[in-house]
């Protein structure tokens, strides 16, 4: 039996019209040099049959040992060397990283399942309790589809009922309430945008109506304090939180492969397992509540900070006469890049940050609540807190619901006006 690959790296190439003979002989020189690593364990090279927007689009999937040995070789001079002589061909793409599960070899003919044991698991599925998902942005959506693809029932309800039409679509009822949604269910999952949100349709809506001893999965970035707050709050009404924050992109939550970071009660946590696998290839328990809030806001600290850095440095770069799509390129491919940072990257070359991914005013939102949890811890952020403010003027000039991304237009303008002042 082959040995199962323990990490996989698929990267997206777009490549410049009529230089596919070219870049498909250098690929071959690269591919067999890197196949030559140790940890490698094979590599393939398709081209679509169908090009997008007229660019030849490449995939590359190739195979490690594990994710150590694959950075380790990404942040090699053999490997910068490398991207530099395919990077001539590229117009564009995307790298992401995965963890092989299972490799399933082809068979003449599918096993039959035993009667018995399909009826089983169709048993099992009938037992498991339907739940509630209320909101159903780009995140909350995302969830939303992959609970419906592990089987579960669903009773759904958005603000803007349209985003749920997909999903009732595909099986899930609609509410036209929270509350509706919520009426004696054992378990709710909610994803929504603030504070304000959360207090006015947990509290309000949902409380009233939840089965006793109920269990509210709250995947919502809030501050710490909130979340300490709203557990007690529901434990005195005799229904328990698990905190569960969310790392990843829309994409990721499609296809269940966010990180889940969980608070509260261990046991609590343990009773909606189930849940937390179908949509997280990661869950990782870090204690009581607040603590899942607080991981969360650090992550979109880093988040702002390099996006932000990542657009002061394009604005350099552009005002010494640098082209803007080479420098953004170059540093998506450098390895001071990272993977968030090439993803933003690459929508600020294309300059699309509609539909957003994560929009502007929830980083600001995320940066306030960070830099202000900070503070009454004693820390003072300076440098995010000049970060808040960039956001904060993007979301004062009306790009509040524009990608985060869309900070470089502003800082890029800013920069352009101050060194027209300065010549004049």
């Amino acid at each position: 039996m082959a040995e199962t690959p323990l990490f996989r790296v698929i990267l997206r190439m777009e490549i410049q019209p009529g230089t596919q003979d070219d870049f498909e002989r250098t690929w071959w020189e690269v591919g067999s040099a890197i196949a030559r690593q140790p940890a490698n364990r094979g590599q393939t090279l398709t081209r679509a049959t169908e090009s997008e927007g007229g660019a030849p689009v490449y995939y590359v999937v190739t195979d490690w040992t594990d994710e150590e040995a694959f950075r380790a070789f990404e942040l090699s001079e053999a490997h910068v060397g490398h991207r530099r002589r395919l990077g001539r061909y590229r117009t564009g793409g995307e790298m992401t990283t995965t963890q092989v599960v299972y490799e399933i070899p082809p068979a003449a003919a599918a096993p039959e399942v035993p009667a018995a044991r399909a009826a089983a698991a169709e048993d099992t599925a009938e037992e498991r309790p339907a739940l509630a998902f209320i909101g159903l942005g780009n995140m909350g959506g995302g969830m939303a589809h992959r609970l419906l693809d592990s089987g579960r029932q669903l009773t759904v309800h958005n603000r803007t009922a349209a985003k749920a039409r997909p999903l009732v679509e595909a099986g899930a009822v609609l509410a036209d309430s929270p509350a509706d949604a919520a009426r004696g269910r054992s378990v709710v999952l909610l994803s929504l945008s603030d504070e304000a949100a959360v207090d006015e349709v947990l509290f309000r809506q949902i409380v009233p109506v939840l089965a006793p001893g109920g269990i509210v999965v709250d995947t919502s970035t809030v501050s710490p304090k909130y979340a300490r707050k709203a557990a007690a709050r529901l434990a005195d009404a005799g229904l328990r939180r698990v905190e569960a924050c969310v790392v990843g992109n829309p994409f990721q939550a499609r296809e269940g492969k966010l990180r889940v970071y969980t608070s509260g009660s261990e046991q609590d946590v343990a009773e909606v397992a189930d849940i937390l696998d179908a949509i997280g290839s990661e869950v990782l328990h870090l204690g009581e509540p607040g603590t899942a809030a607080t991981l969360k806001l650090i992550f979109n600290l880093l988040l702002g900070a390099q996006v932000a850095s990542l657009s002061e440095a394009v604005a350099y770069g552009i005002q010494a006469g640098l082209d803007r799509d080479r420098l953004l390129s170059a540093i998506a491919e450098s390895g001071f890049s990272s993977i968030v940072m090439r993803f933003r990257a690459e929508l600020m070359r294309k300059g699309s940050y509609e539909p957003a991914f994560f929009r502007s005013t929830l980083m600001e939102k995320d940066l306030r609540l960070a830099i202000d949890d900070a503070s009454g811890e004693g820390v003072a952020l300076p440098v995010l807190d000049t970060v808040k403010a960039g956001f904060a003027a993007v979301v004062a000039a009306g790009d509040g619901d524009k990608d985060a991304s869309v900070l470089i237009e502003h800082t890029t303008s800013a920069a352009a006006q101050a060194a027209q002042g300065a010549a004049s």
